[in-house]
């Protein structure tokens, strides 16, 4: 039995005013480090007008995401029906609605602080508990994590005119963790910070499995640098390399920078240890040596989404010639259209250690 999507349409207040049964096609995107998407194309009639408007919010069976409606587009091209395409963003973009309106500075080089306090910090500020209560989002809670992987990160930062949205998820990003707003049994906003799980040895998808269609393992050193000249000022410069020893002849990769790209916010300047540290982070991530792992699924054989694995889980890939790689699901996209359903996987390099 072929499987349908059903889209539950609510209002400003979470209550359900309809649901969408037949349409064209309904694409759904969950994401671990950004926000996710939909969009909906059926024939137009005026009545779903009534119920898909904008700020209003929608969900599916198959996600724990809820989107706000943000576009309505009506379209009609020569000799085709009318047709209405709606689309919008998972519910975390409303964090773009705020700003950091007031300097706010969490630890120091010498002492770093919470970083899960410091996201609730911020969204008391902005959203939760402001100072200015026209601001204040109702029904919008912080859920703190338990998780160790969340707790015992830390972080120095300072925001000062912010976006909110950038602010966390750049935190988030940084440390590879991410953070989702769900809607409660209360209908609240719920937020919380989450972090990877590693199901490498229970999820593997593979020819041998019957769960691959094709794979292509890659590994690349086309951007490859193991030092950097960091440019201060026209006469002052530091060099910075990510060897235990500085790299030499031809085994030495050097790629310059000017040390103002590593200001953040509004810093007017930036000490050498400052420095040192940001060169080697794009050292590390931007000039590594990459490897990966592609692979085109068969869904739900043997794994199933948001049973088996979710977004942000660590997985395991291997190919018909032994070569496997552990990766992580950066996205899952379900799909619902005249080619049936289908939930696909994409996954990416780790690029990154678990301290």
């Amino acid at each position: 039995m072929q499987k349908q999507m059903i889209l539950y349409v609510y209002d400003a207040s979470f209550s359900m005013v309809g649901i969408i049964e037949l349409y064209a096609s309904l694409i759904w995107s969950d994401r671990y480090k950004d926000c996710g998407d939909f969009e909906l194309a059926l024939m137009y009639k005026k009545e779903y007008l009534d119920i898909l408007k904008k700020d209003y919010y929608c969900s599916i069976d198959y996600s724990d995401h809820y989107s706000v409606i943000e576009k309505i587009e009506i379209n009609k091209e020569e000799e085709s029906p009318v047709e209405l395409v709606v689309s919008g963003r998972s519910i975390e973009s409303i964090l773009e609605r705020r700003i950091i309106a007031e300097k706010t500075e969490f630890g120091d080089e010498e002492n770093e602080v919470s970083l899960q306090d410091s996201v609730e910090t911020l969204l008391n500020q902005c959203i939760i508990n402001p100072s200015e209560p026209k601001r204040k989002i109702p029904n919008f809670v912080f859920k703190k994590s338990t998780d160790e992987a969340i707790t015992r990160l830390t972080i120095h930062e300072s925001y000062d005119g912010n976006d909110l949205y950038d602010a966390i998820s750049g935190m988030c990003n940084d440390k590879h963790i991410a953070f989702k707003i769900i809607v409660n049994a209360s209908k609240q906003l719920e937020f919380s910070l989450y972090a990877t799980r590693d199901r490498s040895n229970d999820v593997i998808f593979s020819p041998f499995y019957d769960n691959v269609k094709s794979s292509q393992y890659f590994s690349s050193i086309e951007d490859h640098h193991n030092l950097m000249v960091v440019s201060k000022d026209e006469y002052t410069y530091i060099t910075v390399f990510t060897d235990a020893e500085e790299p030499s002849g031809l085994a030495r990769r050097e790629v310059h920078e000017d040390a103002s790209t590593f200001k953040e916010n509004k810093q007017t300047s930036l000490t050498d240890d400052q420095i040192i540290v940001k060169a080697k982070k794009a050292l590390k991530d931007e000039h590594r040596i990459k490897t990966g792992f592609e692979a085109d699924i068969i869904p739900d054989v043997m794994y199933t989404y948001r049973k088996d694995y979710n977004v942000g889980d660590k997985v395991k890939l291997e190919d018909v010639y032994g070569n496997n790689e552990i990766v992580y699901i950066s996205e899952v996209v379900i799909t619902f259209d005249e080619n049936g359903f289908s939930v696909l996987p994409t996954f990416e390099e780790i690029d990154w250690t678990d301290d």
